[in-house]
This record gives C-alpha cells, sequence and structure tokens, in this order.
C-alpha cells in the first residue's frame, strides 16, 4: 500500500513539473515573439540630447560650444513585414541656456517640435537598430538684459525649419512575460546620433522686440550640428 502511494504522488510530482516547464518555455515563447515581431504598439521616449554648436553667434550665450537638452517622443509601428518595420510619431526637444556677455546677462531658449519618420531592423531578443529622419520646426527666442534700453532688454523670437537625421540602436532592459493584463510590454534603453539642422537667425535684436534704431547686432545665430542621444523608452 505504502509503495503504490509513493508511486502516486511522484507520478503528481513530475506531472506538475512537466507542466511548470511547458509553462515557462511558453512565456519564453511569448516574450521572445513580441521582440521578434511588427507588433503594432505605441512607445513613448524620454531622454536627454547633446548638441555641439561651433558657430561665433552662440558664444554670447554659452561659455562652451554645447547646448544640453530635454528630449520627449512618442511614436507608433505604422507598417512592418518580416523584420523590418516603420513608425511615426511627434517629438519635442527643449533646451536653455544663459551666460553673461559683455557685462550684461543673456538667456537663450529653444524648443524643436518635429515628426520623427523611423526605419527599424529587428534583431529578435537583442532588440533593433534604426534610422530617424525628424522634419519640424524650432521656436528660438533670445534676450539680453541692458539697462539702457527701455524695457531693460533687448529681445528676439522666430520660428524656423528644423530637422534631424540619426542613428542608432535599441536594447530591452524588460519584457512583459505571458498574457496579462499590464499596460505595459517592454522598456528600452536607447542611443542615437546624427546632424540636426536649423535655419540661421540674425540676431538684430530691439527692445521688447520692436523694430527700433536703439538695438544690438550678436551677429548670426547657426545652432546647426552634430548631436548624441540617450533615452529610456516604455511600450505598450
Amino acid at each position: 500500500m505504502k509503495t503504490r502511494v509513493m508511486l502516486v504522488v511522484l507520478m503528481g510530482v513530475s506531472t506538475l513539473g512537466s507542466r511548470a516547464a511547458h509553462a515557462d518555455e511558453g512565456d519564453e515563447a511569448v516574450s521572445s515573439h513580441r521582440l521578434d515581431t511588427g507588433e503594432i504598439v505605441g512607445r513613448f521616449e524620454l531622454g536627454y540630447r547633446g548638441s555641439f554648436v561651433s558657430g561665433s553667434g552662440y558664444n554670447p550665450f554659452s561659455t562652451n560650444d554645447y547646448l544640453p537638452q530635454l528630449s520627449i517622443g512618442v511614436t507608433r509601428t505604422l507598417a512592418w513585414q518580416g523584420p523590418w518595420s516603420f513608425a511615426a510619431g511627434v517629438a519635442w526637444d527643449y533646451a536653455t541656456t544663459g551666460a553673461t556677455s559683455l557685462g550684461d546677462t543673456t538667456e537663450l531658449t529653444l524648443d524643436r517640435l518635429t515628426v520623427p519618420l523611423e526605419g527599424r531592423r529587428r534583431f529578435g531578443r537583442f532588440g533593433y537598430a534604426f534610422v530617424r529622419a525628424a522634419p519640424g520646426i524650432a521656436y528660438e527666442s533670445v534676450e539680453v538684459d541692458d539697462p539702457s534700453v527701455p524695457g531693460n532688454a533687448l529681445t528676439k523670437s522666430r520660428w524656423l525649419f528644423a530637422a534631424d537625421l540619426s542613428a542608432g540602436y535599441a536594447v530591452p532592459l524588460w519584457t512583459r512575460r505571458g498574457s496579462g493584463s499590464q499596460l505595459l510590454s517592454h522598456l528600452w534603453a536607447q542611443a542615437d546620433g546624427g546632424y540636426g539642422f536649423v535655419v540661421d537667425q540674425r540676431l538684430n535684436l530691439t527692445p521688447n522686440g520692436q523694430a527700433r534704431a536703439d538695438g544690438a547686432d550678436l551677429g548670426t545665430l547657426a545652432l546647426s550640428g552634430g548631436f548624441f542621444r540617450l533615452s529610456v523608452a516604455a511600450s505598450l
């Protein structure tokens, strides 16, 4: 009798172990499948962008040739074929910087609004490489505090054409297992680098942006140059 009981117990344990193993394999397969296929997903990106600006018109606003920025973007996969896919979205890069030039305090604010168009090539669980083109517009606002003019400030603001071209790679940090109802399916770390273009602006500043003769000309502000971006992203 004891022998029969022991056999039943051992058979039960073996069956449970086999089922658990198959369940784990199923979860692994689902996770790998999610990374390997072109699901229609939305992505939210948050990152740091650093731009290298060499034009002399940037000197009054910075003590170096570097412009740090906050970078936020939302994209969605629109089409896919095998390991290839295409996504589009919207992105916003924001920067503010300032310095002291000839005794006056200066400030530069930059808002870039672009439409990322991204081609991707997936490599299974190892992530994917991407190339991104992002046409858009930039809002440049400059200000120089000058007590000698009405309003104590010389200013100028303009909307300008802008565009980015970059390439990079995204690596999965976490992948949801199974078919649960969690909101997120993946977390990613990604990096890209390329060239950012902004139309040059002549810095003929005037009090409160008005057309007056008692303004100042600081030359041409050219913010085009190479950049890199480090981001984390979440997929739905």
